[in-house]
């Protein structure tokens, strides 16, 4: 990137890219997912209406419409500044915790079900007296373990990010 013109097209470029991961995802309105990667640069700063307009180039009854949602889902918050009439949009510590959460009960419910297929075999495999017919597996599952360590990862980073909140 030699100059500033190439620095937001660049920008804009990655927007559209994640604009598109969080629509096939996590299910956002194209709109609503192009507001939420644009507020990934912003970080705690945040961005004014106007400047989301601007950028997107989508009409104020659309990124409004689409704030609202994202609002209503807990994923963008805003703050206002004293004498400014503004409202700074910036993504929520909340909205994360509700994508950890929704991880974290997909990842439990699939690791559950591991659970009951090894379950399942090692019952059945007492029962099964040719030796051809028993089930194959193994007690320390790869999968099962990845699962497992994937949770744990997500309450810790889930405690952090619950830790930073109650600190605001």
């Amino acid at each position: 990137m030699k100059n500033l013109i190439e620095v937001e097209e660049k920008k804009k470029e990655i927007v559209e890219k994640y604009g598109m991961f969080m629509e096939k995802n996590e299910k956002f309105p194209p709109i609503a997912a192009r507001i939420f990667s644009t507020l990934l640069f912003s970080e705690n700063k945040g961005s004014t209406f106007e400047e989301l307009v601007n950028f997107l180039g989508a009409s104020k009854s659309t990124i409004s419409t689409n704030l609202q949602k994202l609002s209503n889902m807990e994923v963008v918050d805003y703050y206002t500044k004293p004498g400014d009439r503004k409202k700074y949009f910036k993504l929520s510590a909340i909205g994360f915790l509700s994508f950890i959460d929704g991880d974290l009960k997909k990842f439990k419910a699939e690791r559950d079900l591991i659970k009951e297929v090894i379950s399942f075999k090692r019952s059945a495999n007492i029962l099964i007296e040719d030796p051809n017919q028993k089930f194959q597996f193994h007690e320390d599952n790869p999968f099962l373990d990845y699962l497992e360590n994937s949770i744990k990862g997500m309450e810790i980073l889930k405690e952090q990010i619950v830790l930073k909140c109650l600190k605001k």
